[in-house]
């Protein structure tokens, strides 16, 4: 008869408590055995030594965070959950009656310290890359355990009691470890927390295999005797090799439980994902995609799995090929047959796509990190290159409240960054009247607010990059990376405007601002498209001005068209599908969840409010559907309605109906008043 055995831990693994049983577990059951204990683990193993490792997570629920693993694999992810969602440094783990945290006593020094210079100097290459409104001049470099904390120093006169009201809240600052890791935070997370965090974090991704530790130990007390006996045992070293074949196991094993924590991630009925890390030491890109049939969603990779894939890619380092470039990782789940993972790593051998391509210093930090034996050629050459960064447009995350250190010295001064090939200059903006629009029509807002007025010959142009990746457009083409679509071929479009309001106890709102911007064919999933998206902190961060022009280059090129399409095939007897759900005939409109169909008789115009399009019946205020702008052609419902519920125009042959976006924005709405989702 199989067995199962069930034991409670602590985050060290020790055992708390055990019991055997006959079946396997509910979640219910495991969860009232852990509850019994306090603890946050239990771990199920049959007879084979496979282990299925429950967690219960800070809000109290209980899951599965790694199924059929062994005991080594088991022991990293418990501990890797346990940094993630419990651990908030060796102050808070002493005040909590548990003194003994493997974490707390983790060695970082597995790379040699960083000089504050250099720390600064990455800092300021962060900045220009990521073009963020910060100081590069005059940074303060702090020493703490795994490195340093730089940051924008603020004078403060002290002699004013006054004064701290001046002083700027949510201000970021950037930590960096000794490896090259830079991660920017905000100045409202007390700085010892925030220092002890990030110090676990590279103790965690850093840290010795299962047994090493012990021998390492074991090393420090052979040789401290032998130089205690003046060397008489005559040993010249002691030398800790963990065989090949147990790190590229270790190594391997992590890549289920990463692959377990992406299918959480994914909507329900998904039938493949697939999963794609760009990482250096000092950066990284991460994309994930789902489909369920010819449908697919991204998702964007939470920050608590790059750190188990930071810590997967270090055990890869110790390798004899050294740390992959890239991680690709695609899982399908077809009926029948059982979950299938594929994994590659990518060692170079092909220049890789430009959205995952990092910039050339994060291959140097990288290099220095973990030196090769080989590197590409085409790396090579990348790695050598230097790019001029443009302007700082784009405002670095902030967060209001904070706690400020004061800057009793300073430092280091930034060092000059290489000098560096200028991107393509941004030519003038301007704004042409669109193809099919009359003289009288009048377009909804101004060009962008760097654009000079239109001159003889002028065409509308955005022409420049977004971190590594170069966006153009013009009248005839959006290109975005590797993904490009010709304004003609263009069926729908879709931009809209979110503020997230994070209220958090004793502490400030925290405000996060994103822009989207959409066009492409149908079908929705799975069709051509081309997406760019911004994001920015504050309370009233400014619009990104690159946004801002494709929004009005929709309007001016794409929106007539498009309505004029839609009226047309309304009024030739057809059905079409805007918003993602409103069914707009000659009778009315209908949609199917909520379930409602409305003649057009009984239809109010259609009104913009918070980031919706909102739908009304006549005589009622409350709307029958609120239309997210992010939907297709969502943005052409006010006009499309209007136009509909007008009577057509005598025929004419001399003329063709044409349409015009008519709400008189002079600037969008949603983004001076974007939708706001508190959290």
């Amino acid at each position: 008869m199989t067995r199962y055995m069930m034991a409670a831990s602590d985050a060290g693994g020790e055992r708390l408590g055990e019991r055997v049983a006959s079946t396997v577990p509910t979640l219910g059951e495991v969860a009232e055995f852990g509850d019994s204990y306090r603890t946050n683990y239990v771990s199920v193993c049959d007879e084979r030594a496979h282990i299925t490792l429950y967690g219960r997570d800070v809000s109290g629920s209980w899951s599965v965070i790694a199924a059929g693993v062994d005991i080594e694999t088991a022991e990293e992810v418990r501990l890797w959950f346990d940094l993630t969602q419990h651990y908030r440094g060796p102050s808070s783990a002493s005040t909590s009656g548990w003194a003994d945290h493997p974490l707390d006593h983790a060695s970082t020094l597995d790379s040699e310290r960083m000089a504050a210079a250099r720390a600064v100097s990455l800092v300021v290459e962060r900045i220009r890359a990521s073009r963020l409104d910060y100081p590069t001049q005059g940074l303060v470099a702090d020493r703490f355990e795994a490195g340093w904390s730089v940051y924008a120093p603020v004078d403060v006169d002290e002699s004013d009691p006054m004064a701290f009201l001046d002083m700027p809240v949510g201000r970021s600052v950037f930590l960096v470890s000794d490896a090259g890791r830079v991660k920017e935070i905000s100045s409202s997370i007390p700085a010892r927390q925030a220092e002890e965090m990030f110090t676990a974090e590279e103790a965690y991704v850093r840290r010795r295999l299962a047994g090493e530790g012990f021998m390492a130990d074991l090393r420090d007390e052979v040789m401290r005797l032998d130089s205690a006996s003046e060397g008489s045992a005559g040993i010249a070293s002691f030398t800790i090799d963990t065989p090949t074949e147990v790190i590229a196991a270790r190594a391997s094993a992590l890549l289920g439980p990463i692959a377990q924590q992406l299918a959480l991630l994914g909507p329900p009925g998904w039938d493949r994902f697939a999963a794609v890390f760009s990482f250096t030491v000092s950066g990284e890109v991460a994309q994930l995609g789902f489909w369920s049939g010819s449908r697919s969603t991204e998702v964007r990779v939470p920050e608590q799995i790059a750190v188990l894939v930071r810590r997967q890619r270090h055990l890869a380092a110790r390798m004899p090929a050294g740390p992959w470039w890239r991680l690709l990782l695609t899982v399908s789940d077809s009926a029948g047959t059982g979950a299938q993972m594929t994994t590659d790593y990518d060692y170079g051998d092909r220049p890789f796509p430009d959205d995952h391509l990092l910039a050339p210093e994060c291959y140097r930090e990288d290099l220095a990190a973990y030196p090769r034996a080989h590197t590409p050629a085409w790396l090579s050459e990348h790695t050598a290159s230097a790019v001029e960064f443009g302007p700082a447009p784009r405002t670095a995350p902030r967060e209001t409240g904070a706690t400020t250190r004061r800057p009793d010295v300073r430092q280091d001064q930034p060092t000059p960054s290489p000098t560096r090939q200028a991107p393509a200059p941004r030519p003038a903006v301007v704004a042409p009247s669109p193809r099919n629009a009359s003289s009288t029509s009048t377009p909804r807002q101004e060009a962008m607010p760097f654009a000079g007025r239109p001159g003889p010959g002028e065409v509308s142009v955005l022409d420049t990059t977004l971190g590594w990746t170069r966006l153009h457009a013009d009248p005839q083409v959006i290109t975005y990376g590797r993904k490009s679509i010709t304004l003609d071929q263009v069926e729908w479009v879709s931009y809209s405007s979110i503020q997230v309001a994070e209220k958090r106890f004793m502490f400030p709102t925290f405000y996060d601002n994103r822009w989207d911007f959409q066009v492409g064919r149908y079908p929705y999933y799975g069709g051509p498209k081309v997406a760019v998206s911004f994001s920015k902190g504050g309370r009233r961060a400014e619009q990104p001005q690159e946004w801002t022009f494709l929004v009005n280059l929709a309007r001016q090129y794409l929106e007539p068209r498009l309505l004029n399409e839609l009226v047309s095939q309304v009024r030739r007897g057809e059905t079409v599908t805007v918003g993602g759900s409103v069914k707009v005939s000659l009778d009315g409109i209908a949609c199917a969840k909520p379930r409602f169909s409305l003649p057009w008789a009984s239809i109010s115009p259609a009104s913009l409010r918070n980031g919706m399009i909102w739908i009304h019946q006549e005589g009622i205020e409350k709307p029958v559907l609120t239309v997210p702008l992010s939907h297709p052609n969502a943005v052409l419902i006010p006009d499309l309605f209007a136009a509909l519920k007008r009577p057509p125009l005598p025929a004419d042959p001399g003329l063709n109906d044409t349409f015009h976006v008519g709400l008189a924005w002079p600037s969008p709405v949603w983004a001076d008043r974007p939708s706001q989702v508190d959290e």
